[in-house]
């Protein structure tokens, strides 16, 4: 407190006033989490992280108001109405900052500005409602994580506008107004679809979309508005399209036998803007048949090389080749079967890696010995005993 130059009077007593009820949590949350962690002073700085993230995150999507007018409602429900109210009363106003420090590649620290700017309201009411219905109760998605499924409703509460442009980098340009381009995370929502297409139109090795080395010889300038809604929105075949109607039937065909997509492996930084936003933009395309919106996402953390995150300047990157050169295939897959692959980072042990190699070894050795021995004695014969019968059944059950 001396720090802050905070009196005694301040704050003692201190009492805490509980407004939120958290199953599980009970109505003072940070006194549970606090307890829990065992937390002792404000320079537990890790832990009080932890706890901050978990009790946002629990009270946001399971937390009931338990004070107030709005007692009975859910955190979620409530927060909006509130923030709301106080804005109209006049005792708050919008502000805008960065959940964290963001630094540029420039090496300088991001501000929010006040630009002009394109946005796609993810928080128009009836999108949003399809979207939660779809991931928490139609029973047609599977998130395959307690977490990660709480992780998507707490996204879905609070994605509202997202600035879906810039003036500047690669990009596809928006349709009605070029002098800007659509930004990386807003253009990659539904290129799952294109994905069943793709090896009719493009071929192998034709990156730039070569008209002379598309297996159908499609020029990229007829595809229209009207040949992809033919293809994926069941729409009427464009009379004035170049393309022959064996061509388009065949790419519809494709993408509607490979769709929905059931699974889609990721990581879980993107579930609160890409992989939510596929869901969003399945949703809006495909309005009317929610059968072939996304089936299900797994997600994973990220992957640590003996409990560091991986990094060049520490010289523990590992690549996927050097790694089985360096250990072989079986150990790297021992190492990765160790590593976990949960939502939590998941970590791959050299020391592991190390050892499987030693066992596997161990293990050649041993077999190689055994079959010695049994092709100078002969093998055992006649019917197999319980152990026999149990080793095999065990060997079928894994294989």
């Amino acid at each position: 407190r001396a720090k802050y130059d905070i009196t005694g009077d301040m704050v003692v007593p201190f009492s805490v006033v509980p407004i939120i009820e958290i199953e599980g949590y009970g109505d003072a949350s940070a006194v549970y989490m606090c307890e829990k962690l065992k937390i002792k002073s404000p320079n537990d700085t890790k832990k009080l992280t932890q706890a901050k993230d978990e009790t946002y995150l629990k009270g946001f999507t399971i937390g009931v108001m338990s004070y107030g007018p709005h007692k009975g409602k859910k955190v979620s429900d409530a927060k909006p109405i509130i923030k709301q109210e106080m804005i109209d009363a006049g005792q708050a106003c919008l502000y805008f900052e960065p959940e964290s420090r963001v630094v540029s590649r420039t090496n300088d620290e991001c501000v929010v500005a006040a630009t002009d700017q394109w946005y796609l309201a993810y928080g128009e009411e009836s999108w949003t409602g399809a979207v939660r219905t779809h991931v928490l109760e139609s029973g047609n998605f599977d998130a395959y994580d307690a977490t990660a499924l709480a992780r998507y409703e707490y996204v879905i509460g609070w994605l509202k506008e997202w600035a879906c442009t810039r003036q500047f980098g690669l990009g596809t340009y928006l349709p009605w107004d070029t002098a800007w381009v659509i930004e990386s995370l807003s253009d990659s929502t539904i290129y799952m679809a294109y994905y069943t297409i793709s090896h009719i139109l493009q071929g192998s090795n034709n990156l730039n979309g070569d008209k002379e080395k598309s297996p159908e010889k499609i020029d990229p300038a007829d595809l229209t508005k009207g040949v992809f809604d033919y293809i994926y929105r069941k729409g009427e075949l464009p009379a004035d399209s170049k393309i022959p109607k064996e061509t388009l039937d065949k790419m519809k065909n494709e993408f509607r036998y490979w769709y929905p997509m059931n699974l889609r492996v990721s990581a879980k930084d993107l579930i609160p803007n890409h992989l939510t936003m596929a869901l969003y933009n399945h949703a809006a395309i495909w309005e009317d048949e929610p059968e072939i919106w996304p089936k299900g996402y797994y997600c994973n953390g990220h992957v640590l090389v003996d409990a560091e995150k991986m990094s060049k300047s520490k010289g523990n990157f590992l690549m996927m080749k050097e790694t089985c050169d360096r250990y072989g295939t079986d150990p790297t897959r021992f190492a990765c079967a160790d590593a976990g692959d949960s939502l939590d980072d998941a970590n791959f042990s050299r020391e592991t890696a190390d050892a499987a190699v030693l066992s596997l070894v161990n293990e050649e050795a041993w077999i190689a010995e055994t079959l010695g021995a049994a092709s100078i004695d002969g093998m055992r014969t006649g019917d197999m005993n319980v152990m026999d019968k149990i080793l095999l059944n065990e060997i079928n059950r894994l294989v």
